[in-house]
């Protein structure tokens, strides 16, 4: 278990303000941002890299804020792998170990056997880095990390040098060695599918402060700020208003499900994911719905993006193939969109008092 308290650090020329945070035993954490949000700094800094202005660092019940980082037993598997070109894969895998003798006799030899079965990588003991893949240089550096027994593994960015479908596959042997050894795992990353795939919880993080903290489902489903919403993919936000004691989308559209505190400098908004918005060529069968034109329409491959301007209202909606198709759906046709009131997400925020 990871407990972070009020901390704060300056490092590589960034800031990190009151960060708390708790990661629960054997958990597989993961800490989600954009580029410069403060990521690897947190992680770095619970690794003892950087100089902490305020703060402390609980790990397993052991506060480890003063310690060098070799003394906070945490492994790191960065990126760039940081393997030594010099050293055949056995001696990288095994390379930790000269520092934990209290370990070799005990646990190396069933560890390692147990490691190398489960990443697949017995035929490659005998090579050396420049003559790996990048697929097979990642499952080394997690061999490695995990041999010394950490009470935590830092995985920073570790698969963003893979093409895909080797790291869809080193994913699921990331997540296999997870339930097989329990070990608590933080992840730092900026890409939705990895969180999907191995992360417990998640949290956001944006110049270097904590937005939001919750499993994967209440982070994409119901986050608390049109940042957290833009940020995973929620692209329909609207401004509610109170008119006449009705609450109002965009002015057009009343919801009258939605009950909203009346405080001074409080702003509401309502979020939509697009893949609950439902379009259609008649009359829905959505607690809402309103009539609109399409104003653009863009296929990824994967699905079609929809863009329906209603009165004042751009919509964005997600279709499959099959129904867009099924739809007949072209630029400035007369469509139908709705939504029902379970897919509503409430976003309050502050707006100070300026």
């Amino acid at each position: 278990m990871i407990d972070i308290n009020n901390l704060s650090v300056s490092f590589h020329g960034f800031s990190l303000n009151n960060v708390s945070l708790t990661i629960n035993d054997g958990e597989f954490f993961a800490l989600l941002g954009p580029t410069g949000s403060g990521k690897t700094v947190l992680m770095e800094s619970i690794a003892g890299l950087g100089k902490l202005k305020q703060g402390r660092i609980i790990i397993n019940g052991r506060d480890v804020t003063g310690l060098k980082p070799e003394e906070r037993n945490i492994s790191i598997v960065y990126q760039d792998y940081a393997l030594f070109p010099n050293m055949k894969v056995k001696e990288n895998i095994c390379y930790g170990l000269r520092f934990r003798k209290e370990k070799v006799n005990k646990n190396g030899t069933g560890k390692f056997d147990l490691l190398v079965e489960v990443l697949q990588i017995g035929h490659l003991l005998n090579r050396y880095p420049n003559n790996l893949s990048g697929g097979e240089k990642q499952r080394v550096a997690l061999a490695r990390a995990l041999l010394v027994e950490p009470d935590v593994l830092f995985l920073d960015e570790p698969f963003s040098a893979l093409d895909s479908n080797t790291k869809d596959t080193v994913q699921l042997e990331v997540k296999k060695l997870h339930e097989t050894l329990k070990t608590t795992t933080l992840m730092v990353t900026h890409n939705f599918s990895e969180v999907f795939s191995l992360a417990d919880r998640i949290a956001i993080i944006n110049k270097g402060v904590i937005q939001q903290v919750g499993t994967t489902e209440e982070i994409f489903k119901t986050p608390n700020s049109q940042f957290t919403a833009r940020f995973v993919g929620m692209k329909n936000i609207y401004p509610l208003k109170k008119l006449k004691g009705k609450i109002m989308l965009a002015e057009q559209l009343e919801l009258d499900t939605v009950c909203l505190e009346e405080r001074e400098n409080l702003q509401y908004y309502a979020g939509f994911r697009g893949e609950d918005i439902v379009v259609g060529n008649k009359g829905l069968n959505t607690d809402y719905q309103i009539e609109g034109k399409i104003s653009a329409i863009l296929n990824n491959g994967i699905y079609t993006e929809v863009r329906v301007h209603a009165g004042s209202i751009d919509f964005i909606a997600y279709l499959t193939a099959n129904r867009f198709f099924e739809l007949n759906l072209y630029q400035n046709k007369q469509v139908f969109l709705g939504f029902n009131r379970r897919d509503i997400n409430i976003i309050r925020e502050d707006l100070g008092t300026g």
